[in-house]
């Protein structure tokens, strides 16, 4: 999706990240911290209600293990402009309990891949959103604090072409220039990618966006992107920030 509407989309301010993002701090530095930790241990952050994200403040090599097995290299941006987030799913501790390394969500196949990067890498942030995608259903429900914010139907992957099960984050927010094009007004960049349309370019990449056939909202018609009425799709987008998790689920 995301190399598809190259030219057809002009990208929006990628400074959301700070007005949604103000606070600041260790990721998981808050009053239950305890005063001494296992060097070397590693503690679970994601949680229903409230998960972390983090801005790359330099480029990084990300490791299959704490400083071993690297396998990918993020920019501080992607070709689109947008700062690379990243979701935190733990983090690893010294004795005074600060954060050494996280262990993020990378936007890579195959879709769940998770690594480790040096804390002092990027900016950490909480974030209390949720995207929850129900491909049975075909509905799309977005989560505020633990309770239902938002609800649309929505279309989803075909047989031939399903969308990714999984957990994923936003990546991209787009404005679109032409709202009569099949991604509607707006899209939102994730971080899956197609299990079978691998040969696409940049890999088959999946997103949510509106759409200019609303006679298919509810259908399991498309290639594997989440298309939503556009007025919900406008609604969606001024309620969620990069790093938004996205979790898709039948």
């Amino acid at each position: 999706m995301r190399l598809m509407v190259r030219g057809a989309i002009a990208l929006a301010v990628a400074a959301c990240w700070f007005t949604a993002f103000a606070a600041r701090a260790g990721a998981a530095a808050d009053t239950r911290t305890p005063r001494s930790c296992a060097a070397g241990s590693v503690r679970w952050l994601e949680r229903w209600d409230v998960a972390y994200a983090g801005r790359l403040r330099r480029p990084v090599v990300v490791d299959r293990h704490p400083g071993a097995g690297s396998f990918l290299r993020l920019g501080i941006g992607d070709a689109y402009g947008f700062p690379t987030v990243l979701p935190i799913v733990a983090e690893r501790l010294d004795r005074s309990c600060k954060p050494t390394w996280f262990r993020v969500r990378v936007a890579t196949y195959p879709n769940g891949t998770l690594g480790w990067i040096r804390a002092g890498t990027i900016s950490t942030s909480r974030i209390r959103k949720r995207i929850v995608v129900d491909v049975s259903r075909r509905r799309l429900v977005l989560y505020v604090r633990g309770r239902i914010a938002f609800s649309t139907p929505v279309a989803v992957g075909s047989a031939a072409t399903p969308t990714p099960l999984g957990r994923f984050y936003v990546t991209q927010r787009f404005v679109v220039t032409s709202r009569n094009g099949p991604y509607g007004s707006r899209a939102l960049g994730i971080s899956a990618f197609s299990n079978v349309l691998r040969s696409w370019r940049d890999g088959g990449p999946v997103g949510i966006h509106g759409t200019n056939e609303p006679f298919s909202i509810g259908q399991p018609v498309s290639h594997g992107c989440v298309r939503l009425p556009d007025r919900a799709m406008i609604d969606l987008f001024a309620r969620v920030p990069l790093a938004t998790p996205v979790l898709v689920r039948r």
